[in-house]
């Protein structure tokens, strides 16, 4: 599974929560990693690892990461 960075409430910091989805999230259907939420309206963050082993997920996001999909994305490396 390619892995993107999927932002749910990108407009409200507040509410700011960065989730790992399959590699499309705009297909209809498609889930989160792990919590299973719809990825329709979350946005999707273009930062791509620079090589292997690397965070999935922006430095600068790191304190909003999806506890459950960052432990499902190390478990799967």
């Amino acid at each position: 599974m390619g892995i993107v960075v999927a932002v749910e409430q990108p407009e409200d910091p507040v509410r700011l929560v960065v989730h790992a989805a399959g590699s499309d999230p705009d297909v209809p259907g498609d889930r989160t990693a792990v919590c299973g939420l719809d990825t329709a309206g979350m946005a999707v963050d273009p930062w791509r690892p620079a090589s292997p082993g690397q965070r999935w997920y922006p430095p600068d996001l790191a304190r909003y990461v999806c506890p459950h999909c960052d432990q499902a994305v190390r478990s799967a490396s």
